[in-house]
């Protein structure tokens, strides 16, 4: 029993120490830790005070050889002569690089027909697929790149993985050793918390995996059609302008009627008094 305490209250302070852990740039792998175990007391009869060896810090040439982790997102707006053409030739640029559309929206303005493309490729083929698209165009509107360096997450993420799994292992060694239900459940409780963190942090490199192999490019091309003046269509429109501001004015009318009653009344005193004086 009192073996099995020492060893819930060691990895009990492991898990403290590794809360407030949080690698550096420069800190590659987790430090190897060296336990000192006191006299016994408190709760199971034992606790331990847990000393941990300070991270050796990696050497400059370390650091220099890292392998950036590199997300890179662009964006290209552009001017084509056909929406349809494009797209099919999109469709055959995609299929020579491994790349793949993601998603698609199509959008017609009436003089203008619009499409929007999010093409996934491989980060060795962005630059090759950016020249192609642009390419397709008679006109490149807008181009745009985003490098996004997360080298330093990416390894402090690994390390602090490798030490929750570290933890959890030594966890289920413990539990071979418990004997009763409350030491059990006790054990499985800081197992459950370990796990979540540990599935928490595969996930999270699992997406920075997934953006650092696969660049995103976000492609907008558009066909202008309906270029001509268009005379019969804006006759018509004008025509119907003008009626619609001929019906404004008659409705501006009516709403100041008493105003134009109260001039026309006086214009008419007016007059009559004119013609009586005159008369006279």
């Amino acid at each position: 029993m009192k073996m099995f305490a020492a060893h819930l209250f060691v990895l009990i302070g492991l898990l403290s120490c590794d809360r407030d852990y949080k690698p550096t740039f420069a800190m590659m792998a987790p430090p190897a830790a060296r336990l000192t175990l006191n006299k016994p007391v408190g709760e199971f009869g034992m606790k331990e005070a847990v000393s941990e060896e300070k991270p050796v810090p990696s050497s400059p040439g370390e650091e220099a050889t890292t392998e950036r982790k590199l997300i890179k997102n662009g964006e290209i707006q552009l001017v084509v002569n056909s929406v349809k053409k494009t797209r099919t030739e999109i469709d055959g640029i995609c299929g020579g690089l491994k790349a793949y559309i993601s998603k698609e929206d199509q959008n017609d303005f009436g003089n203008r027909l619009q499409h929007a493309l999010v093409i996934r490729v491989p980060s060795s083929y962005y630059d090759s697929l950016v020249s192609r698209v642009e390419a397709l165009a008679i006109k490149v509107a807008n181009k745009s790149t985003t490098l996004q360096d997360v080298t330093e997450e990416f390894i402090d993420v690994e390390a602090r993985l490798r030490t929750k799994k570290g933890l959890a292992a030594r966890y289920h060694e413990i539990l071979k050793q418990a004997r009763s239900v409350e030491e059990i459940l006790s054990v499985e409780n800081h197992i459950g918390n370990v796990q979540a963190e540990i599935e928490s942090m595969e996930g999270r490199l699992k997406y920075l995996n997934d953006q650092i192999s696969y660049s995103t490019l976000n492609v907008t091309y558009h066909e202008v059609v309906g270029t001509d003046f268009g005379f019969g269509s804006k006759f018509v429109g004008a025509g119907k302008e003008g009626w619609d501001n001929l019906l404004r004015f008659i409705v501006g009318l009516m709403n100041l009627w008493p105003f134009v009653i109260l001039i026309g009344s006086g214009a008419w005193l007016f007059f009559r008094w004119r013609k009586k004086r005159k008369l006279s």
